[in-house]
């Protein structure tokens, strides 16, 4: 009996602690950060038709597609960091627009910052020498949070401290209207419950509140509910919560194609999407649902980011197919290579990051030629 009371007192006092931990936590992370007086003098971004002046001469607008994969996002910075070499130009200056998800979002944005001279602060290659040890950064948490939430069974995984700092070394203050590289961010908007595709140019060149720190922005577009506590703050008097995302749409291209096509009816597009050896959908098929009834239905919902991606690319190939029997050029060039073992995506130990290292080799060295190919493309 007494060892009945002291088992029921220890979880009394942990559900306590768990409790006030968590109070804790929405203090610290839900408080609303006011941006307005930051963003106040740099409110409105570039318009359409400034773009299209910057891009009237161009007979083709080169895009750059990176999706969400966590730690796999060092396989294409190892594809582009070839690429650069190749070239001898940074990835954010061989592309005239850039569109990434997740993980992508944060490297996309890297590479589209300007330095002093007209040109790129960091290259592919600058991002992948620190990415190990950045990642592992940002995937980490105390002890004791992950003992009260259970290893993140009652809360996040992470704490987004370690984020945080990596993303505020690439940022510092620096906001949306400050990158060189035309950007489009997919978001989704706790606040206002929908999808939102942040862009840093206006398509209506109107006056409102369009512009927002980098940190912010990029920090939410990288943030699956799962692992990391969003943020809060305030644009003018419009609040936004971002989140990940990746449920909804794990692969921008069909965006990124929708608003260029758009903008450069008249003009050849090519875009360029590598792959970070995902599964997309390999072990899921619709049968699968009118096959086993709730259970299919529940296998839909966990492999949803997969099948977004899946999805996303085979309606790009059929906008690219489309696009042909409509005359119109569409360059649609895929990065990728068959991956025979399992990545994780938010596994950061030795075993899984050589894994990871394996595939990027492998990956280099089946596109060889195709990359020779682009690199000779993207530099006419």
């Amino acid at each position: 009996m007494l060892i009945l009371i002291l088992l029921l007192t220890l979880v009394a006092i942990y559900f306590l602690a768990v409790y006030a931990y968590f109070k804790r936590m929405t203090a610290k992370y839900f408080t609303t950060l006011d941006r307005t007086q930051h963003l106040q003098d740099n409110l409105q971004l570039k318009s359409v038709q400034q773009i299209r002046e910057r891009y009237a001469a161009a007979e083709t607008i080169n895009i750059l597609v990176l999706t969400g994969g966590g730690v796999r996002g060092l396989i294409p910075l190892q594809v582009l960091a070839e690429l650069e070499r190749l070239t001898g130009k940074k990835t954010g200056e061989l592309f005239d627009f850039m569109a990434g998800t997740s993980t992508g979002a944060i490297n996309c944005a890297i590479m589209a910052l300007a330095d002093d001279a007209a040109g790129r602060r960091f290259s592919a290659a600058d991002i992948a020498r620190d990415y190990v040890s950045n990642i592992r950064q940002m995937f980490s948490a105390p002890w004791y949070h992950k003992f009260l939430t259970v290893f993140g069974l009652f809360g996040p995984h992470y704490l987004p401290e370690g984020k945080l700092k990596v993303l505020r070394g690439y940022f510092g203050e620096a906001t949306l209207a400050d990158l060189a590289t035309n950007l489009l961010v997919p978001v989704y908007d706790l606040v206002e419950n929908a999808l939102r595709i942040i862009r840093n140019w206006e398509p209506k060149g109107n006056q409102h509140y369009t512009n927002y720190l980098l940190l912010d922005l990029i920090h939410g577009a990288s943030n699956p509910p799962l692992l990391f506590s969003p943020q809060a703050f305030l644009v003018g008097n419009k609040k936004k919560v971002f989140i990940d995302p990746g449920v909804v749409i794990n692969n921008p291209a069909e965006v990124i194609l929708l608003n260029t096509w758009l903008m450069f009816p008249n003009k050849k597009l090519r875009i360029v999407q590598i792959a970070n050896g995902g599964d997309d959908g390999m072990h899921y098929r619709h049968s699968h649902m009118a096959e086993f009834g709730a259970y299919g239905l529940l296998q839909y919902l966990l492999n949803s980011p997969i099948i977004s991606s899946k999805f996303s690319t085979d309606l790009v190939l059929e906008y690219i197919k489309e696009a042909g029997e409509a005359y119109l050029e569409v360059d649609f060039v895929y990065l990728d290579a068959k991956c025979d073992y399992k990545l994780a995506s938010g596994d950061v130990s030795d075993e899984n990051m050589a894994k990871v290292q394996q595939f990027a080799n492998q990956m280099l060295d089946e596109n060889a030629s195709r990359l020779a190919t682009l690199a000779k493309d993207l530099v006419v």
